[in-house]
């Protein structure tokens, strides 16, 4: 057996089926995105090369595109707001060997397993100005008369989409995050509280600066699924009201799907592949500069 699994036509023959999986789902979607996306294509006729018109009508007569850009970049900003420090804060207080702790890691996890588009509709009717969970609940509170609008307001709509989003991933971080937390040695956290350290002191100067590995994984996860953001935003907004949710993924969805003009959703689909590379590598700079400053300190 452990000669057959040195033999490197054997290794190639296990490897190929995923090859062949990852070339079909990612490289070739990618290359033909980049060469369609200098072409306009309504997918009835044939593709008419364009050169960079696609692109240049993007950012200088597509006011949905310009304004989608900074709606992604604000539902990133406010995922990672409303994500990590919950995350964290559940992951430290449910790695204190506490009686339950286990029952409500799996109760917090839970909303993990449901599809984008079930939390989606579940929040619909939670916000609905009618019938809704949340109104209802303020109404209880001596409010008869109050009615808003949750997903219908430009004010509120984003907002309340990222809420629900992070019901819904919180849990997920805050395993990542356990898993970092009990990997650390007990025996510097020992020694820290035999220093007099209390619990606090320990999360902040013990426990944070060792999870910064596993923090950077943390963000890179969410800064990509909130760049590629939609599923969320279409069940309960449609990038409404008046393209106050429309994000860069909603959008590409709308041009490629709807206005059938798929060149000019490739385009927007690479530059959406763009953001995601430079936010990425800008996350792992920025904990790779702190880490050497730590060092030198």
């Amino acid at each position: 057996m452990e000669k057959m699994l040195r033999d490197k036509k054997v290794i190639a023959l296990f490897i190929l089926p995923a090859l062949v999986i990852f070339v079909a789902f990612i490289p070739a979607p990618l290359i033909s995105s980049l060469v369609l996306s200098f072409y306009k294509w309504n997918m009835l006729t044939p593709p008419r090369f364009i050169g960079l018109t696609n692109f240049i009508r993007m950012f200088t007569l597509d006011d949905v595109f310009i304004a989608s850009i900074g709606h992604t970049f604000y539902y990133l900003a406010l995922s990672v707001v409303l994500q990590i420090p919950m995350s964290y804060f559940l992951a430290i207080l449910l790695t204190r060997g506490s009686w339950g702790e286990k029952t409500f890691r799996n109760l917090i996890f839970m909303p993990v397993t449901f599809s984008g588009t079930v939390v989606g509709l579940l929040f619909y009717f939670i916000y609905h100005r009618d019938t809704g969970l949340l109104n209802n609940i303020i109404r209880l509170f001596g409010n008869q008369e109050f009615s808003y609008a949750w997903l219908s307001e430009r004010a509120s709509a984003m907002a309340a989409v990222c809420l629900a989003v992070a019901w819904q991933f919180v849990g997920y971080h805050m395993v990542i995050y356990i898993t970092g937390i009990t990997g650390i040695d007990n025996d510097t956290i020992d020694a820290a509280k035999i220093d007099g350290a209390n619990a606090f002191q320990v999360a902040l100067h013990i426990i944070t600066p060792l999870m910064k590995p596993v923090l950077n994984v943390s963000l890179v996860l969410i800064t990509v699924s909130s760049l590629k953001a939609f599923d969320a935003i279409y069940v309960m907004t449609r990038g409404g009201p008046m393209h106050a949710t429309e994000v860069m993924a909603s959008h590409m969805y709308q041009r490629a799907f709807v206005a059938m003009d798929y060149g000019y959703a490739c385009a927007i689909g690479l530059i959406l592949f763009v953001f995601c590379i430079i936010s990425t590598g800008l996350w792992s700079f920025i904990f790779r500069n702190t880490d050497k400053e730590a060092l030198s300190e």
